[in-house]
């Protein structure tokens, strides 16, 4: 079982960004620009995408055909909707840190037609019916950042419910251990405690689910007065969150079945596909999320750990559903 999940880790780290590099590469090819391509690579990022191939190649050697197959049905569908000759290529991936990407938002590949229009694509490589992870953002600047139209003193509340949870849940934690709370976890990790949430007892995790249920909720509520208030602005607001930080990005989502023939579907989504008459924010649910929709599309809010529950460093993690 432990292997399983190992293995499972590795595909979920390098698939990604083997899969953008794949499409990026057989659109080159197809429009006679290989060379300019891979020359226009970082070096550094190349060097990272030969150690995921080989580390691929003899970990997990099954991937390599499905990554294949994967990538030309995408590559297919691009050049369906937007053309198949281009004039430029630029791959922005997760390991390359330039102006250009940081310009472009979430933009993983820039095509560039004779005419010099820029298409701006994201790629996703998904399980089939889960949502598309859109965004990630620090629980103590995610209101500052992305619904700046609210007064500051809102980020500066939700900050504080932060540490009165925090300790309320660290304290629970220690009790349940017959251990006294100093203020940190030194005392629970020296005595051999686990500071991952996937190691905790099912007791355990119900009080760390219910603590990040209550951040949620402080969350639910700031958010139902957003939009409330400034319903214009809010609705503004989601757009990055759903993965459309710029107006012109399209959004290409290849969902598969890895596990079940390599099964795959291709949708693209735009900017006009999140226009929606009637948003709603769903009731709250005492989950760790604020789920917001329409009748296009569910938008999951999550609050999460970065990695580590025992400090309070909490991300917000958003991620997006297209309805059929």
């Amino acid at each position: 079982m432990s292997g399983q999940i190992n293995k499972e880790a590795l595909f979920n780290e390098v698939k990604g960004s083997l899969f953008e590099y794949l499409v990026a590469l057989k659109l080159s090819q197809n429009s006679s620009i290989e060379l300019d391509f891979i020359s226009g690579l970082d070096k550094n990022y190349l060097a990272i995408l030969g150690q995921q191939d080989r580390m691929i190649r003899q970990f997990y050697p099954e991937m390599l055909p499905f990554l294949a197959q994967v990538s030309t049905q995408c590559v297919e569908a691009i050049q369906n909707t937007y053309g198949s000759k281009w004039v430029m290529i630029k791959l922005l991936g997760k390991f390359t840190k330039n102006q250009m990407q940081e310009d472009l938002k979430e933009t993983d590949l820039l095509l560039v037609d004779a005419q010099s229009e820029q298409f701006l694509l994201s790629l996703k490589l998904n399980k089939k019916s889960a949502y598309v992870n859109t965004k990630s953002a620090g629980v103590r600047s995610f209101l500052l950042q992305y619904f700046p139209y609210l007064e500051p003193h809102f980020q500066e509340e939700f900050s504080k419910i932060i540490d009165l949870e925090f300790f309320s849940m660290a304290d629970a934690l220690h009790r349940m251990n017959d251990l006294d709370f100093q203020g940190n976890f030194q005392e629970w990790t020296g005595l051999g405690h686990s500071e991952l949430p996937g190691d905790l007892s099912n007791d355990e995790r119900d009080i760390l689910k219910k603590y990040y249920a209550r951040l949620s909720l402080k969350l639910h509520e700031i958010l139902t007065f957003a939009q409330k208030k400034y319903p214009q602005e809010f609705v503004k607001s989601l757009y990055p969150l759903m993965g459309f930080s710029d107006e012109r990005i399209k959004q290409v989502v290849c969902y598969h079945e890895f596990k079940a023939g390599h099964e795959s579907s291709i949708e693209i989504h735009d900017l006009k596909d999140i226009y929606a008459e009637s948003i709603a924010i769903a009731d709250f649910k005492e989950t760790a999320s604020v789920e917001v929709h329409s009748k296009l599309w569910s938008l999951q809010i999550r609050i999460k750990p970065m990695n580590k529950f025992t400090t309070t460093a909490i991300k917000v993690n958003c991620a997006v559903k297209f309805r059929s």
